[in-house]
């Protein structure tokens, strides 16, 4: 489900993303406001890239994907003619790199780094935990750079998104903020992309760690 960056409670049900195809809905999202010449919630992107545009990615998304594959395998059948002296031949180059890599290439290649996002943990330090104050230093640290800024903390049930089954919220949002209850030690993780990205990991870090002991 889906929920409006002003309004935690507006959802859109039945959702969980992949991080590539979260990827692609952000570039939606940049590419449709700037042909409706406004900025867009993100769920607002979602449910036109939905109506309009998921069908024919997924399509160039497969063809992409078997073709690194193809590439991959014919790579591995390389190698392993190599180690055996003898051409292994094609049907039992797929079925070993299936068996033994399809996995892992797939998991990589699913990957949050892998598709631009930045990614940092963080335990929470600040003695009362994010509260109204550390919560809007939050949102105004984030609302600087030029990245789109989320965070997920275990058990949370407000949020904007779900990505492999793991719920994210903006952290640009104080509302949607405030509902994440995180307490002193409580581990989050947060996820930005965009060009400033890693900037913006980097400050929400620095906040953190710098009023850890005197935030109140």
């Amino acid at each position: 489900m889906f929920a409006d960056m002003a309004e935690p409670d507006k959802k859109i049900v039945g959702l969980d993303l992949t991080a590539a195809e979260l990827a692609e809905m952000v570039k939606y999202q940049e590419a449709l406001e700037k042909r409706v010449g406004k900025k867009l919630e993100l769920w607002e992107a979602i449910d036109d890239f939905l109506r309009n545009a998921k069908a024919e990615w997924e399509r160039e998304k497969l063809a992409r994907d078997l073709a690194e594959q193809r590439k991959e395998i014919e790579k591995h059948k390389w190698i392993e003619s190599e180690k055996a002296g003898y051409d292994i031949g094609e049907k039992r180059a797929i079925e070993d790199w299936t068996a033994k890599y399809a996995h892992i290439w797939r998991s990589e290649r699913e990957s949050l780094e892998k598709n631009g996002w930045e990614v940092l943990g963080i335990t929470v330090g600040i003695a009362r935990g994010l509260h109204m104050r550390p919560t809007s230093t939050l949102a105004t640290i984030a609302g600087r750079f030029e990245a789109q800024v989320y965070v997920h903390r275990q058990g949370m049930e407000v949020y904007n998104f779900k990505l492999n089954g793991r719920p994210y919220i903006n952290v640009k949002s104080v509302m949607g903020m405030l509902t994440l209850g995180a307490v002193k030690g409580d581990s989050l993780e947060f996820i930005a992309t965009g060009k400033e990205a890693r900037e913006a990991l980097a400050a929400i870090a620095e906040y953190v760690t710098a009023t850890a002991e005197t935030a109140a």
